[in-house]
């Protein structure tokens, strides 16, 4: 039987989803604020902990960094109100050792399904990864790979992905062709996230606006797929649309992918990071049989290897690396070493 150690200062909040959690079959702790969540993990380590992010004497980005700290490995999930309005307080806390964030529900109907979202994130961060020489696909040698062909980029994640996509924005060098984000996010966090990302790198990471203008793509170095709309292109515009979910999720990575591939073909670069799900592998596939070059996270350092496993297995991946050693060959396709100067 799975445990949890629900985090929150409301009392309410507590109540509600310890009655949830436990008709799922889970062992239920809680705590009242960060304090208390440091000072009572170590008893019985949870399978899960769930942490809101405003409370009294420790709030939840410092005890997420804290319970890292002192050495709590497990999945570890923001839940709060707060994160509707605090999309850089939920960012803060992703980058402090959060894997994931679920909005704390306004109803009874809400809390069921956000409950059921927590179990459906905990059970694929906790699925193991598989061995590497168990994954599929060539091993991806950088030199057999020419980035000087490609003509735009596509680089797509979900859990984790913050993360990730951070670790490959911090000090790169500016793209020398345009780059599109598809990052799983609800809306209200897209503009915060392209905000972060925009710092990290010393570039323009530009939020796509959502209410359907078209822009060119030239226009930014980068775009990201604003929450709750897909990102679509052609070889010059830019723009979001709304429609319908694709793999349950908007904005979805195979409806960029696939005009992605419409308008560049072979001349693609294609990154598949950290996920749960198989978004993507559609539209990598597509790009693969084109000619386009695609590499997918490796299993060791991805936090879901949902995504990009689906991209191994339906054979479209030239390469399948660990996050560094993809940061490593984004930088230099972009134009210098990973570490070194900018020209």
């Amino acid at each position: 039987m799975p445990s949890v150690l629900l985090v929150d200062d409301s009392v309410l909040a507590r109540v509600l989803l310890q009655q949830r959690f436990r008709r799922h079959g889970w062992q239920v702790k809680w705590a009242r604020d960060g304090m208390e969540a440091l000072g009572q993990w170590q008893d019985e380590v949870p399978d899960l902990i769930t942490m809101d992010v405003e409370m009294p004497r420790l709030g939840g980005v410092e005890a997420v960094r804290r319970l890292r700290q002192e050495g709590y490995r497990g999945p570890l999930i923001m839940l709060s109100s707060y994160t509707r309005s605090g999309a850089e307080v939920t960012l803060e806390a992703l980058a402090a050792g959060a894997d994931d964030f679920v909005l704390k529900p306004s109803s009874p109907g809400e809390l069921d399904e956000a409950v059921a979202r927590l179990v459906e994130k905990w059970e694929a961060l906790v699925n193991v990864h598989p061995a590497r020489e168990d994954t599929a696909g060539p091993p991806g040698r950088s030199e057999v790979l020419d980035p000087s062909r490609v003509r735009c980029w596509c680089l797509v994640a979900s859990t984790g992905g913050p993360r990730a996509l951070t670790e490959l924005f911090r000090g790169a060098p500016r793209p020398p062709v345009p780059v599109v984000v598809v990052q799983h996010m609800p809306p209200g966090f897209t503009q915060a996230f392209s905000q972060r990302l925009s710092r990290e790198a010393g570039f323009e990471v530009r939020e796509v606006t959502a209410d359907g203008r078209p822009c060119g793509l030239a226009e930014a170095p980068a775009w990201l797929a604003p929450g709750g709309r897909h990102l679509r292109l052609t070889a010059s515009t830019v723009w979001a649309e709304e429609g319908p979910r694709r793999h349950g999720v908007i904005p979805a990575a195979d409806v960029t992918l696939e005009d992605a591939v419409g308008a560049f073909g072979g001349h693609l670069g294609v990154l598949v990071l950290t996920g749960m799900g198989e978004d993507g592998a559609e539209g990598a596939l597509q790009a693969h049989r084109r000619g386009a070059i695609v590499i997918a996270e490796d299993p060791s350092t991805a936090v879901v290897w949902g995504m990009p496993r689906a991209v191994v297995e339906c054979g479209a991946a030239d390469a399948v690396w660990p996050l560094p050693t993809i940061r490593r060959w984004l930088h230099a396709a972009w134009g210098v070493p990973a570490g070194g100067r900018r020209q």
